[in-house]
């Protein structure tokens, strides 16, 4: 089967699919239109840009099917202070409240992380969602038993991350871990996916940012990533499939507090060269 499909009745012969083509797989032939280099179809990587950007509707593409697309029909552009003013007022919530969040809803929330950018277009990640207080609760167990046996053993680590605290904070019944988030969810991928980490990083940014329109909140896991990264513990409790490894975790839920302001932050650090 074809890579793509041309209705030359619709084509202008623009270029338009050509030029966004990440790969530089496609021509563009005044008579026939848009057609795909000689032997260069196996790297298309599906993205569907050139699908995307057509106007008219022209061109088909299997990886990325025309009809799979919504039409754009106005581009969704905010006022460059009201874009500002959104991300500056994005907040690492650690402070929840104790009900859980409808599954209904983080599908919903986690959906915006399909349309994160990905390394080579290769999305890949799965997420895994603890929806229980016991299982919440047995993964903070986890975190904290591998707290205390780095301490004991006297690692460097437990001494870069403060873990004597945490563990004694624990102790007296304070969450420093999980924050008493109702809900985390964990980034997984295949150990042979290179591009996992910059993809999960991206994804969980775009769910973080989207969590706010639906009045949740968020918090990167920190303690629990890393622990993930040093053990195989979490994966083994989420039953996560063999070949996968841990990416990315973050706390989730309703939000217990509301800012008030803006923190400030450290000036723009940036370096120009080339300039007369």
């Amino acid at each position: 089967m074809a890579l793509i499909r041309v209705d030359l009745e619709k084509c202008d012969r623009d270029g338009l699919c050509a030029r966004v083509c990440p790969a530089g797989i496609l021509a563009v032939d005044p008579r026939e239109g848009p057609t795909v280099r000689r032997g260069a179809a196996q790297f298309c990587i599906g993205c569907g840009h050139c699908v995307a950007v057509c106007p008219h509707g022209a061109l088909d593409n299997v990886r990325a099917p025309l009809a799979a697309q919504s039409p754009l029909l106005r581009f969704p552009v905010l006022d460059p202070e009201t874009a500002l003013l959104f991300l500056r007022s994005r907040r690492s919530i650690r402070c929840y409240r104790p009900e859980s969040v409808s599954q209904e809803l983080l599908e919903k929330l986690l959906q915006a992380a399909r349309y994160a950018p990905s390394g080579h277009n290769s999305q890949g990640l799965t997420f895994t969602v603890v929806l229980t207080r016991d299982l919440m609760d047995a993964v903070r167990d986890g975190v904290v038993t591998w707290m205390r046996e780095l301490i004991a053993a006297g690692s460097p680590l437990a001494g870069q991350w403060h873990m004597e605290g945490i563990v004694r904070a624990y102790d007296k019944g304070e969450d420093r871990i999980l924050r008493n988030a109702p809900h985390l969810v964990v980034a997984s991928a295949p150990r042979t996916h290179r591009a996992a980490r910059v993809t999960t990083f991206l994804a969980l940014e775009y769910v973080e940012l989207y969590a706010t329109a639906l009045g949740l909140g968020t918090c990167w896991a920190g303690y629990v990533n890393a622990f993930a990264m040093e053990r195989p513990d979490l994966a083994r409790l989420l039953e996560l499939p063999d070949d996968h490894t841990v990416t990315g975790c973050l706390m989730v839920g309703s939000p217990d507090v509301r800012y008030a302001r803006l923190p400030e932050r450290n000036p723009l650090a940036v370096r120009w060269r080339g300039v007369s």
